[in-house]
């Protein structure tokens, strides 16, 4: 990932607004709307934006795939930083999901 997508992934992350409403899902125990937001909602938005930044149309499908998975990884690190939950007990919480699915 290069320093512009990961300085907006930070930045998009780590809005109050975002990680408050995260906060409110996941102690209503809400993880499929957690999930939903990090890594769908606000990932697309994220390199949407860039890729409109670089003037590769809206959502280039390279960057896209190139990037998908290290966006995600900067939305659930300002997460547990936000919440002070690990990284392992986010990945519980996301396990548990795909078995009540």
């Amino acid at each position: 990932m290069d320093d512009r997508l990961k300085e907006i992934a930070e930045e998009r992350y780590q809005r109050p607004e975002f990680l408050r409403t995260l906060f409110e899902l996941a102690l209503e125990n809400q993880w499929f709307d957690v999930r939903h937001m990090v890594q769908h909602d606000m990932a697309k938005a994220i390199i949407a934006d860039y890729s409109l930044e670089q003037g590769l149309g809206y959502l280039n499908n390279q960057i896209f795939f190139d990037n998908w998975e290290s966006v995600i990884d900067v939305g659930w690190s300002a997460f547990c930083a936000h919440t002070g939950l690990t990284r392992d007990r986010v990945s519980q919480q996301l396990q548990s999901l795909g078995e009540h699915l």
